[in-house]
C-alpha cells in the first residue's frame, strides 16, 4: 500500500538528454557520490547499493547524486533527487521527484530513497560495465488507483511537546522545562502555521557555607502567519506575533504585520536555489515588567522590516545568507540590521571549507531597566545590558586523501 500512494505521489522530470549515453565506452563498474545532508542513511545505502562503487568526492565519481528535501504541508517530505554526469556521462542529467508521508517511518523513507536510487542509477551502470547485468522488475497494482481519501482535518497538521531536563553535583543544581505546540495547513494557494513554546529554567549555586545563589528565568512565545501564493514567484502573508520574557523585561510584546515577497527564482526550486525579497510594515505594543531607560512601562509604535534570502545547494557545496533591517518609524534611529551566513564549499578534490557566522547591529533596545545590573544579574545572565553589536563565527577545512572507493560498511565497536 505504502509502494502505490509513493507512486502516485510521484512526478518526474524530463531528463536533459531523453536518449541514454550511447558513446560512452564501458570503463567497469559505475562510480557514485551521494550528496545528501539530510534524511539519509548513508551506511544502508552503500550496504544495499552493490552495483556500484561509492566514492567519497564528487571529481572522482561518474555520476554526482545530489539530494535534497523540504517538508510538505502533511508532515512529510518532498525529495527531489538529482543525477548527474561527470566525465564519460556529462551532459546526462536527470531529476525524480518524489514525497513520502508524515506517517512513514525512517525505514520505509531510507527504503523508497534506496529504490530510486537504484532505477536511477541502473541504466548507467549497465553502460559502464558494457553488459546488461542488470534486472529490473515491475509489480503492477491490482486495481486502478482509488480516488484521494476523506479528510476530515482539511489537512491541518498538529503538535504537541513538552520536556525537562535535570542536572547537579555538591554544589550546584539546575532544572528546565520546555513546551512547544504547533498547527499548520498547506495548499498550494494558502499556507498557514500557528506555534507556540514557553521555557523555565531554575539553578541554585552554593558559593559558600552560608550563601546560596539563585537563578530564574521563564519566555514563552506564540505566533501566527498566513500566506497567500501569487504566482510562481510572488507572495503576501500577515504575521501576528506576541512574546514574553524575563530576561528581555518583557511582560508582552506584540506585533502585527503584513508584507510582500518575490523570489528571483521559481519557489519550485527552492530545494537547490532562491533569492528572495520581502517587505513587511505594521504595529509592535510593548509592555514591560520594569520601568525603561526611556522612563515606560508601555510602548505602541510602527515598525517595518525589510529582508533577503540567499540559498544555493549545488554539486560543488551549499550557500546561505539572510539579512534583516528592521526600524522603528516614529524615530528612523532606532534600527536594528542582521547577517547571518553559511557555506561548505569543495574546492578542488578532496578539499572543502566552510564558515558560518551572525552579526547583529543593535540600535534599537528600548526595553532596557532602568539602573544598573548587579554582579549576580551579569553572571547569570538574568538581565538583558545595552550593546551595540553580537556576533559570532565559526570557521572549518577539511582534507580527505587516499583510497576513492567507499563501498564497505563495518560497524563493531561503533560505540567506543
Amino acid at each position: 500500500m505504502l509502494g502505490l500512494l509513493l507512486l502516485l505521489a510521484v512526478s518526474v522530470q524530463a531528463p536533459a538528454s531523453q536518449n541514454p549515453p550511447q558513446d560512452v565506452a564501458a570503463e567497469g563498474r559505475l562510480r557514485i557520490f551521494l550528496d545528501c545532508q539530510y534524511e539519509c542513511d548513508t551506511e544502508f545505502i552503500r550496504r544495499e547499493l552493490t552495483f556500484v562503487d561509492h566514492v567519497r568526492d564528487s571529481q572522482s565519481a561518474d555520476i554526482h547524486v545530489l539530494v535534497t528535501t523540504q517538508s510538505t504541508g502533511g508532515g512529510g517530505w518532498q525529495w527531489k533527487v538529482a543525477f548527474i554526469g561527470h566525465g564519460r556521462f556529462a551532459g546526462h542529467d536527470e531529476t525524480v521527484t518524489f514525497a513520502t508521508s508524515q506517517t512513514d517511518s525512517s525505514d520505509d523513507r531510507r527504503r523508497v530513497l534506496l529504490q530510486w536510487l537504484e532505477l536511477g542509477l541502473a541504466t548507467h551502470a549497465a553502460i559502464a560495465l558494457g553488459k546488461a547485468d542488470i534486472d529490473v522488475s515491475y509489480t503492477s497494482p491490482d486495481a486502478a488507483p482509488a480516488a484521494p481519501p476523506h479528510d476530515p482535518w482539511n489537512a491541518w497538521v498538529f503538535s504537541v511537546s513538552t520536556n525537562g531536563s535535570r542536572s547537579g553535583e555538591a554544589s550546584a543544581s539546575s532544572n528546565n522545562i520546555r513546551f512547544n505546540s504547533s498547527a499548520s495547513r498547506v495548499t498550494e494557494a494558502w499556507k498557514f502555521s500557528i506555534n507556540g513554546n514557553a521555557n523555565q529554567s531554575n539553578s541554585s549555586f552554593d558559593v559558600s557555607e552560608t550563601e546560596t545563589v539563585t537563578s530564574r528565568t521563564s519566555s514563552w512565545n506564540t505566533s501566527a502567519l498566513a500566506v497567500k501564493s501569487l504566482g510562481a514567484q510572488w507572495s503576501a502573508a500577515a504575521r501576528l506575533t506576541v512574546s514574553g520574557s524575563t530576561f528581555s523585561n518583557y511582560d508582552s510584546n506584540a506585533r502585527v504585520m503584513a508584507g510582500i515577497e518575490y523570489d528571483v527564482f521559481p519557489y519550485a526550486e527552492s530545494t537547490r536555489r532562491s533569492l528572495t525579497f520581502s517587505y513587511l510594515a505594521g504595529m509592535a505594543s510593548y509592555d514591560f515588567q520594569e520601568i525603561t531607560i526611556y522612563d515606560r512601562l508601555r510602548q505602541t509604535q510602527p515598525e517595518h522590516a525589510f529582508g533577503t534570502s540567499l540559498g544555493l545547494r549545488q554539486p560543488w557545496g551549499s550557500v546561505g545568507l539572510e539579512s534583516s533591517f528592521t526600524q522603528h518609524l516614529e524615530d528612523l534611529s532606532r534600527n536594528r540590521f542582521n547577517v547571518y551566513g553559511d557555506a561548505d564549499v569543495r574546492l578542488f578534490k578532496g578539499f572543502s571549507f566552510n564558515v558560518y557566522g551572525e552579526y547583529s547591529r543593535i540600535r534599537d533596545q528600548i526595553n532596557l531597566r532602568k539602573g544598573g545590573a548587579s554582579e549576580e544579574e551579569v553572571l547569570l545572565r538574568q538581565r538583558q545590558l545595552a550593546t551595540g553589536f553580537q556576533y559570532y563565527l565559526g570557521f572549518g577545512v577539511s582534507y580527505r586523501f587516499g583510497s576513492i572507493y567507499n563501498n564497505v560498511v563495518n560497524p563493531r565497536f561503533r560505540n567506543f
